[in-house]
């Protein structure tokens, strides 16, 4: 496959292996509800990545939820109807699951549940899509991310591809989402901050609708938010108090090694150790948790988009630093039982 420049921080394996820290409380159970898979010309992360990250971290991760990539969309069926496109990536995921089963003394069980992309804007003419897609998982599918992470500002990006703006507001995007409802399916949200109220409208137009939002809600750093961060906070504060009023939304803890999230680390001569991390996290993190609850909120990885910052076992220590205070029962919700029963998730 022809090499291309990869949309986010490039990972530098020999630059993160500068510190290799000792995982803190390895025990602890794991469910790792954030992560893709690609090799999509900017370097491979296929299942046996994951699990060497996994290894190398002594993180006791039990299973993890494949999400939809804005890099995987080049894989994407380009025959039929336009609509069932998406579907090769569901199709993807679900191989890798199975690979990974087969894999000897392979504890972790690899994609879990999936989190597959459909375009919301076909509304009702997504029915059949479901149905197809549900069965092309074996069961695996629990939800559906669609690319909407868009700002006005071009230096303000995230991805792969860059998303048209208002795409929530578009008139069929709400029954879109009401046949994932019916279906029993969730709704993963990628945005940034900018765009949190538009989410606001839809989480309200289908309160049983499962709900999460990724990244602690996007705070953006770049573009006109560059070396802004008051003004980043005073925005994202404000529409993340709105939406905790909201009981069909939850949140996932993570997403803060992107440059657009405000990470800075890949710029030093030494990788992070997690007391670096956990000190420029842990205000983000403890913010939300105050206003969602411990019970709306899960730790993700976001591998291997936040490896450009870190590693897999500092990542975790950070999120265990973070959490030391907390009572036993907060930090299994936090690690592990709240992401079971959102994905629906059964070991």
């Amino acid at each position: 496959m022809k090499k291309i420049t990869s949309p986010h921080l490039e990972v530098k394996n020999d630059w993160l292996s500068q510190i290799v820290e000792e995982p803190i409380a390895p025990e602890m159970p794991i469910i790792d509800p954030h992560h893709h898979l690609w090799d999509v010309g900017f370097g491979r992360y296929y299942v046996e990545e994951l699990l060497e990250d996994i290894k190398l971290s002594g993180h006791n991760i039990k299973a993890t939820v494949y999400i939809m990539s804005s890099s995987n969309t080049v894989i994407y069926s380009k025959d039929g109807p336009a609509e069932f496109s998406p579907l090769a990536e569901i199709e993807f995921a679900t191989k890798e699951a199975k690979r990974s089963d087969l894999i000897i003394n392979n504890e972790v069980k690899v994609n879990s549940s999936i989190i597959g992309s459909l375009d919301l804007t076909f509304g009702k003419k997504l029915e059949p899509v479901i149905e197809k897609a549900l069965g092309i998982s074996d069961g695996r599918l629990k939800g559906i991310r669609m690319l909407l992470a868009s700002h006005a500002d071009p230096r303000i990006t995230s991805g792969a591809v860059k998303s048209d703006l208002n795409l929530m507001l578009h008139p069929n995007f709400i029954e879109g989402a009401r046949c994932l409802q019916k279906a029993g399916l969730s709704l993963d949200f990628w945005i940034y901050h900018t765009q949190l109220h538009e989410m606001e409208k839809i989480a309200r137009a289908l309160p049983d609708l499962n709900i999460i939002l990724n990244h602690i809600g996007g705070p953006i750093h770049l573009g006109e938010y560059e070396d802004k961060q008051a003004l980043t906070h005073r925005e994202w504060r404000s529409a993340m108090m709105r939406l905790s009023r909201l009981p069909n939304i939850n949140v996932k803890l993570g997403g803060l090694g992107m440059a657009v999230n405000g990470a800075k680390f890949h710029l030093n001569s030494m990788p992070p150790h997690s007391k670096d991390l956990s000190e420029v996290w842990k205000p983000w993190i403890y913010e939300t948790i105050n206003m969602f609850g411990v019970d709306k909120c899960m730790y993700e990885s976001n591998f291997p988009v936040d490896k450009g910052s870190c590693s897999y076992g500092s990542l975790w220590n950070a999120f265990k630093l973070i959490s030391k205070d907390m009572s036993d029962e907060e930090k299994n919700k936090l690690f592990y039982e709240n992401a079971a029963r959102i994905y629906k998730i059964k070991l």
